[in-house]
């Protein structure tokens, strides 16, 4: 009997790492499409950005007014793609301590950012992407973040290079 139980536990360890190891997987799916939107926010690389976003998405912004207020921003897919890889300006976004949560075939991404434009800091905030899976790739359907001028914490991922 002991022989079959230590079976029992060794299938039962490694059903759950096997489990553990996909969820990782996915993180990493997410990261990467997460990563492919920042990288064509830099490059302006439109078919880049639409190739990881889900046409129809409906993508809000909110700014802090000095007052304390917010100012909410909507912006349909074609104002999101065009307003991020217009031409004329040099952007960069990061985000680090991300946080993701995934349930079936739904994600969501959230962690905070900088953003800088032709190497100076304009705004920091949170991004909140909600993401699905189709087949075995994660897109973003929708984008949320805030966009906060002041108080804004130190990047742990220090200065941007010129």
């Amino acid at each position: 009997m002991a022989p079959l139980r230590q079976l029992s536990i060794f299938l039962i360890c490694t059903l759950l790492s096997h489990t553990s190891l996909s969820e990782t997987d996915q993180k990493n799916a997410i990261m990467e499409t997460v990563e492919k939107f920042f990288l064509a926010i830099e490059e302006k690389d439109r078919a880049l950005l639409e190739s990881i976003l889900i046409p129809g998405s409906l993508n809000i912004s909110s700014s802090e007014l000095p007052d304390g207020t917010a100012e909410l921003s909507e912006m349909n897919y074609e104002m999101m793609v065009s307003a991020l890889t217009r031409p004329g300006r040099n952007a960069t976004e990061r985000a680090w301590n991300e946080t993701i949560l995934i349930q079936g075939h739904i994600a969501v991404f959230w962690a905070p950012y900088d953003f800088h434009v032709n190497g100076q800091f304009t705004h920091c905030g949170i991004d909140s992407f909600q993401l699905v899976r189709n087949g075995n790739e994660w897109l973003i359907s929708n984008a949320s973040w805030t966009r906060e001028t002041q108080n804004c914490p130190q990047s742990p991922l220090g200065s941007i290079q010129k």
